[in-house]
């Protein structure tokens, strides 16, 4: 590929002098022509032919209002802004996008299986392209900002009537009323909006609002600088945290009534370059239970784990990443072996949740109280069940085998792909596969799907490319009906609402047990447990797709990472491919 330097000065929109000159005094964090039309040396045009003959594709001078919504929102926000790319129009099978870097066949492979048209790429400017995904996605934002503007209004009303509990609860008299009424805002916004996290980041001019919903990160609003010192300041008061310390890291726990429901919010906050950065993950401590029947196992599997956990000793382990619902299922678990003949001692870091009648301990490393110490003191006290928040290290591992080898029913979680990949976890961190095989039951991992809102729920034909990369062996047929989301004001145009667990389960019987002690690779470890039995978690999602109950797309994007099709690992070969030819 040419360089655009030396493309700029042979269109005679440059001198060597010039070039080299913005080189040297061009930010590292500045592309060459954004520099360029920063200094008036390039106007935006000039740029984009420049761009064009570059990258051989045509350049287009976006104007996000021209865009039709409805084609630009058939690639998701999240691809859009992580790619910077943005879907222009569709003529017959073909899609025009706009991109950033029209040179990434990745990216348009990935574009290619999400829309199931082929991909026209054209050059735009970044400007651009954000301007077109500010359009296209902001209105989200703005719908999640009137839930807060309605919160708010409704707490103000409570306030001048003497009934707002919140305040009763959290605000003291002789602090500044707007921005107390403002935090008491964004906290109620987020319960109403069925928010899990709360992300109050600084930026300069403002400090930006977020709330994860449903999984995905969502702006609900921006907080001028010159309040951003107060907002955390409330916050850390309520979290019983140091108002003047603002170099360290800190915890914090404060709680909140909302519609008579008593929700807790932990609060961590860190130092960043540009200010103090929060975040309050919400907890509802309203005497939450939890049954293993009511968190969405299907029968076969709530059949297969609760045969697992029935066994007196032994291990099992919950694979998944953050946020996938790995506690809940924890919890769970344990609720279901909770009995009086029965001591079941946690170690949580933090405990989320109490649960009457088993004995949680804080995980605390400063006192002494890791996970791995905790474990050995643990083993002092008779205990039956062993809980484990999560398995972080050799020394936690093999202690907690050792314990599962020894007489108890050890529950953890870890960090893997997929159910077959807590053996390797396991020996990755040092146990032996002997003491696997002797101690591990069975793993669990899991995924949360995203809901189509039931409000605008619409049957869509399938796309075909993503079909085959979910189904390779072309099991499901392709004329049958499949559903997406249109978006609604009921879901604040996201075309979902709410979420659903899937599940894969490997439950370790004599055949098992003896390939993990033979080590025998993943692939064929893995396809030894869908032998004998174990739904895969991309299955899993297909059969939620063909119920109704989530989209292809959504399936694609939670599991795609755990079975690759032959589609996209010869597209990672041909990234590799490129990568090495440029090195070259």
């Amino acid at each position: 590929m040419r360089r655009l330097g030396d493309i700029l000065i042979e269109q005679q929109r440059l001198t060597q002098t010039q070039l080299e000159e913005a080189f040297a005094s061009k930010p590292r964090d500045i592309m060459l022509g954004d520099w360029l039309v920063q200094r008036k040396l390039l106007n935006t045009q000039q740029l984009g032919e420049a761009l064009a003959e570059q990258f051989m594709v045509p350049y287009l001078d976006v104007d996000p209002a021209s865009v039709d919504l409805q084609v630009a929102r058939l690639l998701p926000e999240d691809f859009a802004r992580s790619q910077a790319a943005g879907a222009i129009s569709v003529e017959g099978r073909e899609m025009t996008l706009a991109m950033v870097a029209p040179d990434n066949i990745e990216t348009i492979a990935e574009a290619e299986l999400m829309t199931g048209y082929r991909i026209r790429p054209v050059v735009a400017l970044g400007d651009a392209i954000e301007a077109l995904i500010s359009r296209v996605y902001d209105d989200r934002a703005f719908a999640r900002q009137t839930i807060v503007d309605m919160k708010f209004a409704e707490l103000e009303e409570a306030r001048l009537s003497g009934e707002a509990d919140l305040n009763a609860v959290v605000v003291a008299e002789q602090e500044d009323a707007p921005v107390v009424r403002l935090v008491q805002a964004i906290l109620a916004g987020a319960v109403t909006a069925g928010a899990s996290d709360i992300h109050l980041e600084p930026h300069k001019p403002e400090m930006r609002v977020r709330y994860r919903v449903d999984g995905e990160l969502q702006q609900v609003m921006t907080i001028p600088n010159h309040i951003e010192s107060p907002v955390i300041s409330r916050i850390k008061v309520m979290g019983d945290m140091d108002t003047t310390e603002n170099r360290r890291p800190q915890d914090g726990h404060l709680t909140v009534f909302e519609n008579g429901k008593r929700v807790g919010f932990r609060v961590s906050c860190i130092p960043t370059v540009d200010g103090q950065k929060l975040v309050l993950r919400l907890l509802d401590e309203g005497g939450q239970t939890f049954d293993l029947a009511g968190i969405g196992l299907p029968d076969a599997d709530y059949q297969t784990l609760s045969q697992i956990i029935d066994k007196p000793h032994g291990m099992l382990v919950v694979t998944g990443p953050t946020g996938s619902g790995k506690s809940t299922t924890l919890y769970a678990v344990l609720e279901y072996l909770n009995c009086e003949d029965r001591n079941i001692v946690t170690v949580e870091d933090p405990v989320e949740f109490r649960i009457p009648g088993i004995n949680q301990v804080q995980s605390d490393n400063e006192f002494g109280m890791g996970f791995a110490n905790a474990l050995k003191f643990i083993m002092r006290q008779d205990p039956d069940v062993i809980m484990l928040g999560e398995i972080r290290d050799s020394e936690t591992a093999t202690t907690a085998i050792q314990a599962a080898l020894t007489g108890h029913l050890v529950i953890s979680t870890l960090h893997t792909n997929d159910a077959v990949g807590a053996v390797q976890r396991l020996a990755d961190l040092g146990v032996d596969n002997f003491k696997i095989a002797g101690s591990l039951l069975g793993s669990v991992a899991q995924r949360l799907l995203r809901r189509i809102c039931d409000n605008c729920k619409c049957e869509v034909q399938a796309n075909e490319n993503l079909l085959r990369a979910l189904d390779p062996e072309g099991t499901i047929d392709l004329t049958r009906p499949f559903y997406r989301g249109r978006g609604c004001n009921k879901c604040l145009g996201t075309g979902f609402s709410g979420r659903l667990p899937i599940f894969e389960i490997m439950p370790v019987n004599p055949e098992i047990m003896s390939a993990v002690e033979a080590g025998v690779p993943h692939s064929r470890l893995r396809e030894l447990a869908v032998r004998h039995g174990m739904v895969e978690l991309y299955r899993a999602g297909l059969q939620q797709a063909i119920a109704g109950t989530t989209s292809l797309e959504e399936v694609y994007f939670k599991t795609a990472g755990d079975r690759r099709s032959e589609q996209q690992e010869s597209m990672e070969a041909g990234r590799r491919e490129t990568d090495r030819l440029v090195t070259v």
